[in-house]
């Protein structure tokens, strides 16, 4: 044990304890010092036992006495103002400014306990929302639609051929429209003719509810629609759109 006199100054010579702080009074750490007869302590170091450690706070020694300090350093937050990400890098309380609660996108504003989107914002945001939704429904018909009219005139003229024969009770020259799809399917004329006004009025039918489907795109403008609530209508559009596609595959 080294005693002081009442300067500070060591009575003997020998090792001592003490607990070292840093420049602001952070407490670091305790250790071994050597003290010189006449001599006091480091300047970083003192001799009386800080406070016990506690969650959240550092110990810190001002005016020679311990005392808490909150310490948040590490610590994420976010800028109410800017929303930018800030990490706690000094000890002390959280800046008014600062949330623990992330920003959920970058049009929210805090309204002083929580992140929200204005009225003005959500209405602006459901807008583009729809176009985008509008936008897709009209391009996945017009998709559908390029492949089932790309041999447009073919079909118009294998069909009016169709017609001629049938009214003329299968009796007269078939085309070659008829014809060679009657050799290459393996079937009469008379069939071939038929099936071929079948194919014809199951495409319009086609056509018609795609039509149907792409003009269902007005349902996303009722009033009062969630956000959820217009997702499902555009995706059992688009369902029944590739349900269409399918079926026309399958003939």
């Amino acid at each position: 044990m080294i005693n002081f006199d009442s300067e500070g100054f060591a009575l003997e010579s020998g090792y001592i304890t003490v607990h070292v702080i840093d420049e602001q009074g952070i407490y670091l750490r305790k250790e071994e010092q050597y003290v010189s007869e006449g001599c006091g302590l480091a300047a970083n170091a003192v001799l009386d036992e800080p406070k016990a450690a506690k969650q959240g706070f550092a110990v810190q020694r001002v005016s020679k006495k311990w005392q808490y300090i909150e310490d948040h350093r590490g610590e994420v937050y976010y800028d109410t103002q800017t929303k930018a990400e800030v990490t706690i890098c000094d000890f002390g309380k959280i800046p008014e400014n600062l949330t623990v609660l992330r920003p959920f996108n970058m049009y929210c504003e805090w309204d002083g306990e929580k992140w929200v989107l204005s009225a003005e914002k959500q209405a602006e945001l459901k807008t583009q929302k729809l176009q985008q939704f509008i936008s897709g429904i009209d391009d996945k018909a017009a998709s559908i639609y390029s492949i089932w009219t790309r041999f447009e005139q073919e079909y118009t003229s294998r069909e009016n051929a169709a017609k001629a024969f049938k009214e003329a009770n299968y009796q007269s020259e078939p085309s070659r429209f008829i014809a060679d799809f009657a050799t290459k399917a393996g079937i009469d004329n008379k069939m071939a003719a038929d099936l071929i006004l079948v194919q014809a009025e199951g495409l319009r039918k086609l056509l018609v509810e795609l039509a149907n489907q792409r003009m269902r795109k007005y349902e996303l403008k009722k009033p009062n629609l969630t956000e959820d609530e217009m997702q499902a209508i555009y995706d059992d559009i688009i369902q029944q759109m590739d349900n269409l596609a399918e079926a026309y595959q399958n003939g």
